[in-house]
């Protein structure tokens, strides 16, 4: 499989993974790693954040939209609800 974001400019690259957010392939070059912690809801409403914080690979659109997410809501940015 090759990179999306190689491919777009006439390189065929290797992936190195898949971006968890749209499903891109993308090389070691247009991907992201990055942590993102569990949430669930325990009684009363209470959100309850668990570590450690799971690796999240992301290509350079999805990471630049989560950048600009981050920088509005950052309370909510680094979050996944399970429950």
């Amino acid at each position: 499989m090759s990179c999306l974001d190689c491919a777009g400019i006439g390189a065929q690259v290797a992936a190195v993974g898949i971006c968890g957010q749209c499903g891109a392939a993308v090389c070691a070059v247009h991907s992201e790693v990055s942590q993102q912690f569990l949430s669930c809801t325990k009684p009363v409403s209470r959100t309850v954040v668990t570590e450690p914080p799971v690796r999240r690979l992301l290509c350079g659109t999805c990471a630049a939209a989560y950048r600009a997410h981050t920088a509005c809501c950052p309370q909510s940015a680094s979050t996944i609800r399970t429950s």
